[in-house]
């Protein structure tokens, strides 16, 4: 795979890319949350270019089949897997139930989202490896 001057300049460093990344979400975060709009168009150009960085070298290093550390942390404790995709089940379920009959409101918004997309992560690395075992 062919790298230009600025992606060999960012890799060359040992955390850099990584510090470039969630540096920029951060102060994204930031530019939005005090209102500095003149910085927002930059920073989020950067960001993207990030975003594309680690999607370019994530495919290319994962087309050999080998997993990413969280799923790697996931499957090394033999029932974290299931627990983690039947707790987020059982939690979003009592809170649609805490919705819809009781009128209360069970889970916050700040924990039903990190929530459902720890539902939605293990549910894609079931069928991942569903479909790795057919």
């Amino acid at each position: 795979m062919k790298m230009d001057k600025l992606e060999k300049l960012i890799y060359s460093v040992k955390y850099l890319p990584q510090i470039l990344y969630f540096g920029s979400a951060g102060l994204l975060i930031l530019v939005i949350f005090f209102e500095l709009f003149a910085l927002f168009i930059p920073l989020l150009l950067f960001f993207f270019y990030m975003t594309y960085l680690a999607i370019k070298n994530y495919k290319s290093e994962n087309e050999s089949g080998a997993r990413d550390p969280i799923e790697k942390l996931i499957y090394s404790s033999k029932y974290l897997a299931p627990l983690l995709y039947f707790g987020s089940v059982t939690l979003i379920g009592y809170d649609f139930y805490c919705n819809v009959f009781k009128k209360t409101e069970f889970l916050n918004e700040y924990t039903e989202t990190p929530l459902y997309i720890l539902f939605f992560y293990m549910t894609y690395l079931g069928l991942k490896n569903l479909k790795k075992d057919k």
